[in-house]
């Protein structure tokens, strides 16, 4: 079993299924089903690539309750684990249905909150940043080379 293989294993093990309708049109009625994955407060879309963990979309069940915070622990845990990067976008959307009640973070907050979790930002426009968190086992053989 590769690393992925066994990060991707040992996420699914500690979460469960958190499936949500996506509006494709706000024209006609069709939909998409987005298969999240519920860690304590918090949801996260992955996608399993072959050389990162890229989060998708990532979304807080209660905001400001520390869910979070929580679940970007845990995939930087299984990161630095298996020695796979973090990877993704820093955008802000627009949950669908339901949202939670609280205040959503802003593209600025939302970049904040990426950058004290230790992922490196890289801006793409006004809208959206590329994210990267790198494993630390990974910086520390770096640096010590």
């Amino acid at each position: 079993m590769t690393p992925l293989q066994k990060a991707q294993q040992e996420w699914e093990a500690n979460t469960t299924p958190h499936c949500k309708k996506h509006s494709l049109s706000k024209f006609r009625p069709a939909s998409h089903i987005h298969e999240f994955r519920r860690f304590e407060k918090a949801i996260a879309l992955l996608n399993w690539t072959e050389n990162c963990i890229e989060i998708t979309k990532f979304e807080t069940l209660q905001p400001g309750g520390g869910g979070a915070t929580h679940l970007i622990k845990f995939l930087k845990t299984i990161a630095d684990k298996y020695q796979i990067p973090l990877c993704g976008h820093a955008i802000k959307y627009d949950p669908d249905p339901p949202i939670p009640e609280g205040h959503l973070l802003t593209k600025e907050q939302l970049e904040g909150f990426y950058k004290k979790h230790g992922f490196q930002l890289r801006k793409i426009n006004d809208e959206t940043s590329d994210m990267l968190y790198v494993p630390q086992r990974a910086c520390q053989t770096i640096e010590t080379k």
